[in-house]
């Protein structure tokens, strides 16, 4: 299945809706015979689906909040104002970063966001490299670091083509009555000549570098359907009836035309690239090009993307591919792993993505690595000193401006990066949301909320947060707010309304009331009554919720989503045959409704007619293959069917996609101890199922990353498969954590139960640590000398967590993590540097950044040790071991299989040396 060159070509918010009609009246050739030569299907895109976010997922297998693209625009570091967003707030590798360090060349034609041009093994052309900003006779400068290497931006400057170039010829077939446009009136036309030049700019790029260049893996990125949707998708047959004839006549063939253009570019590409390629084609997202176009467009940030379809265009063909397949479950996350294993490269654990092995006619193993974030060498990306975080670096000016070292900007410019940071900020709270991770959604939104009461948006996604974390009362209040906001809002508003009819000059109070009468458009009526409805249905009040929502459908555009919350409260207060009703009425909307098919499957359930729920629940997954629910719906189906081994399978799936999935394990338990003959591994998931479900009737908080099971018990086997571990002469045993976090305590029991310790000493005892450090030199080398950990086996080694990644693979390893409130660790590392001379600047800022960072390392040490082959983990809270240390001892003689002197080691733990506490208020 290896691949020595692979073509990916992006079309921004391609849909198989527009693109099948015309594959089968012959009018894009190209993209029907790539599909006839391979595999193709849906690909589900992310929410928030906002090109510059979905692309970076595309590029490095990683959700928003991991990749640190937000939106459209950042602030500028300097506090100049607000510029597009670049490449510079990207804190993942992409695919070509990865591929530059396994001496792979690429070529990276207007990706969004690639400016600016990365040093690449390669060559990048930049997201700017197609935007014309004047009249040609003014000139076009082409702007710096476009193009890497520099010495080619002459000749593809050469290459572009503006707008003014854009021939009566090559319009005709948009708009065929061109000539009959009023163009001071209507900017449409003006706008198709910018989109369609700068689609041909990139083409002409693309094609002279296939000519040119040598590659390994060439990237393509055209924008240009989606932006003629966004402006033309309107007038796209059959005429919407709020369209006026005209119009219709006028603009009826751009979309149509659009693709056709971009059918005949691809034609181009696959003949330059030549049949030995594999070609991926790929869009971010779907465009709604049938009744479910909306009539009009929220007055919000990022309105038009209500446009948006949830399912793009996938199409792969070359060797190795399936012929004439079709594809299911695909998302934009898979593609960067899927393009890593046609190299034969590992993929990263800390990807969110799978490699698309149904794609390929014999799938080789899939190779894993903890991160390739831990991986050194050259990467081709901008130096670390460059690179920022938009919203660190609005904080970092604010500070500044506090201190008094830097002037405050014009009122306007203050705005624009106030509204551009909240603006990066709800992004990033709807791709929380989108994830599941509703806590930090949930501060996110509150802070928003605080910020502007007036504005909905935040106090909906603040709602739907507070729903899935069931904080009822908040919603109320939420709600109570909303509905009387909303008639201040009105009584206020009349005072613009009236000074705004007289011809007088508005005063500044005047000016604010008639702010806040346009801000009450976005109060709208129906939205209240939908979010009382889910507050009733929260608090079990299925009839009065039900008659809410019915009140929102009357006189409301219909939406998939109102069915399916309608269906469940029909089940709720017995009316089945209704609530099936509406999960069809879901479904003829929108075929490829995720949620609808696995309402289907429940009602099935419940009818034990688990033909037709496996049937549902296969209809899902082939949409969306990252919902566990959907996994663990097929599994209960199966074991209905009796079909056991497919059963535990699909219960295993859908624990690889969320571990902490109690219900998961307690149904895996119960096939395999009664059906499968496998009781060792029956007790081990009940086990864990028990642990899970005592866990989260009380924590307070996950942990940040997903792929760490929330509430997990402390100790817990994250190996896969259900084999035991070696024993622990045969096994590194390592102890873990932050600097600071207890992991010197943990060594001392360790030596003095009887483990042998693996120290040189040269670290002597002080203050910090009057027993000594018990370290060993060599680990901080870690990350360029690993291997001689393999003569380790036995010995108990202390490695400070950021260096885990190094660990040698197939190493079987026993890892003990030290966790300590990091307040704690941060007043104990502040008091360490202080007596060294080296004290850092204390300030909160600071010190939030720094709390941040820790957690996300202590997560990711978390997640790279749940993916590990052979590899159990032990949690010690250092807080627990000083209240009682003859516990701590019993579980670490526990999980390293017994034989050590708990009363020796309970011994070594000295509360006085517990100097840095966190105060406990409460």
């Amino acid at each position: 299945m290896r691949a020595r060159k692979v073509l990916l070509i992006g079309w921004d918010a391609a849909d198989w809706k527009v693109i099948r009609p015309l594959m089968d009246t012959g009018r894009m050739p190209n993209v029907r015979r790539l599909v006839a030569q391979g595999a193709s299907g849906p690909i589900a895109t992310l929410y928030p689906p906002l090109s510059p976010m979905l692309w970076t997922s595309i590029c490095t297998g990683k959700r928003p909040f991991r990749h640190g693209i937000h939106g459209f625009a950042e602030p500028a570091p300097d506090g100049s104002g607000v510029r597009p967003v670049t490449n510079l707030s990207r804190t993942a590798k992409a695919l070509w970063n990865i591929l530059n360090q396994n001496e792979l060349r690429s070529i990276v034609v207007g990706w969004w966001p690639s400016h600016p041009a990365e040093p690449i093994n390669g060559v990048m052309v930049s997201d700017l490299y197609h935007r014309a900003g004047g009249p040609l006779h003014e000139g076009w400068p082409m702007p710096a670091y476009t193009v890497h290497p520099p010495q080619l931006a002459p000749a593809l400057a050469d290459l572009r083509v503006h707008p003014d170039q854009i021939t009566p010829r090559l319009v005709e077939p948009f708009i065929p009555r061109a000539g009959e446009i009023d163009q001071d009136r209507d900017t449409r036309l003006a706008a198709l000549l910018r989109t369609l030049a700068e689609c041909l700019s990139i083409q002409s790029a693309a094609t002279w570098l296939l000519d040119h260049e040598r590659w390994d893996f060439f990237a393509v990125y055209y924008e240009a359907i989606d932006h003629f949707c966004h402006s033309f998708m309107r007038y796209h047959p059959p005429r919407q009836q709020w369209i006026n004839e005209r119009d219709f006549e006028l603009y009826q063939n751009v979309v149509s035309r659009a693709y056709q253009l971009h059918d005949e570019m691809l034609g181009t590409l696959l003949e330059k690239a030549g049949p030995e390629t594999t070609v991926i084609l790929m869009s971010d997202h779907g465009f709604h090009p049938d009744h479910l176009r909306p009539s009009s467009i929220p007055e919000i940030p990022a309105g038009p993307a209500i446009e948006h379809r949830d399912y793009g265009v996938l199409a792969i063909r070359g060797p190795g591919v399936k012929k004439h397949a079709v594809l299911h479950a695909a998302s934009v996350l898979d593609i960067a792993p899927t393009i890593l294993q046609l190299y034969g490269l590992p993929v990263g654990a800390d990807m969110d993505g799978r490699v698309l092995s149904h794609a390929f006619v014999s799938a080789r193993k899939i190779h894993l690595i903890p991160s390739w974030e831990e991986i050194p060498g050259a990467d081709g990306r901008h130096a670390p000193h460059t690179r920022l975080d938009p919203v660190a670096a609005h904080e970092s000016l604010e500070q500044m401006i506090a201190l008094g070292y830097i002037e405050r900007p014009e009122a306007d410019r203050e705005a624009a990066i106030h509204q551009t940071v909240r603006d990066l900020r709800f992004n990033l709270g709807e791709a929380y949301q989108d994830a599941g991770r509703h806590r930090e959604a949930h501060e996110i939104f509150l802070e928003l909320r605080q910020d502007d009461p007036d504005e909905q948006r935040f106090a909906v996604r603040l709602f739907a947060s507070c729903q899935a974390l069931e904080k009822h009362d908040e919603m109320r209040g939420i709600l109570d707010d909303l509905a009387g906001r909303r008639m201040a809002l009105f009584e206020e508003a009349q005072k613009g309304i009236g000074a705004a009819a007289t011809a007088a000059p508005l005063t500044a109070e005047e000016q604010r009331a008639l702010s806040r009468w346009r801000n009450l458009a976005r109060f709208q009526p129906a939205v209240i009554d939908y979010l009382k409805a889910r507050l009733l249905a929260a608090e079990k009040q299925y009839g009065e919720a039900l008659a809410a929502l019915e009140r929102v459908t009357e006189g409301f555009l219909a939406r998939p989503g109102l069915f399916l919350e309608a269906a469940e409260l029909y089940q709720r207060v017995g009316r089945e045959r209704e609530a099936r009703q509406a999960y069809e009425k879901a479904l003829a909307l929108d075929p490829d409704h995720t949620q609808a098919h696995l309402g289907l499957c429940r009602m099935a359930l419940r009818r034990r007619n688990f033909h037709a729920a496996s049937r549902s629940a296969l209809d899902a997954l082939q949409r969306t293959y990252h919902d566990p629910a959907a996994h663990f719906l097929l599994g209960r189906a199966l074991a209905g069917m009796k079909e056991y081994s497919r059963a535990a399978e699909a219960f295993r799936a859908a624990l690889s996609v969320n571990p902490n999935y109690p219900e998961a394990h307690a149904r895996l338990a119960g096939l395999l101890e009664k059906h499968l003959g496998d009781q060792k591994s029956a007790r081990a998931h009940r086990r864990l199922a028990r642990a899970m479900k005592a866990r989260l009737a009380h924590a307070s908080s996950p942990p940040e990353n997903p792929t760490v099971p929330v509430g997990a018990p402390k100790e817990m086997e994250i190996s896969k498969g259900t084999a035991a571990m070696p024993p622990l002469s045969e096994c590194l045993l390592v102890v873990t954590g932050l600097p600071r976090s207890g992991t010197s305590m943990v060594m001392q029991m360790l030596a003095a139960g009887g483990i042998r310790i693996l120290s040189d000493e040269r670290r002597a005892p002080d203050e910090d640590n009057p027993r000594g450090y018990l370290e060993f030199e060599p680990v901080k080398n870690l990350r360029t000398d690993s291997q001689w950990l393999v003569e380790t086996k036995g010995k108990a080694i202390k490695i400070v967590a950021p260096l885990l990644s190094a660990l040698p693979a197939g190493l079987a390893c026993r890892a003990i993590l030290c966790e300590r409130d990091l307040e704690e660790v941060l007043d104990s590392q502040e008091r360490m540097l202080q007596r060294r001379n080296a004290r850092r600047p204390a300030t909160a800022a600071r010190r939030r950044m720094l709390k941040g960072e820790y957690q996300r390392t202590l997560n990711r040490v978390k997640a790279m040790l749940a993916r590990r082959p052979n590899t159990h983990l032990l949690v010690i809270e250092h807080r627990a071991a000083i209240a009682d240390a003859p516990a701590a001892a019993g579980r670490i003689n526990h999980f390293l299989g017994g034989g050590l002197d708990i009363a020796k080691m309970a011994a070594a733990v000295q509360p006085e040396l517990h100097r840095n506490r966190a105060t406990i208020l409460g």
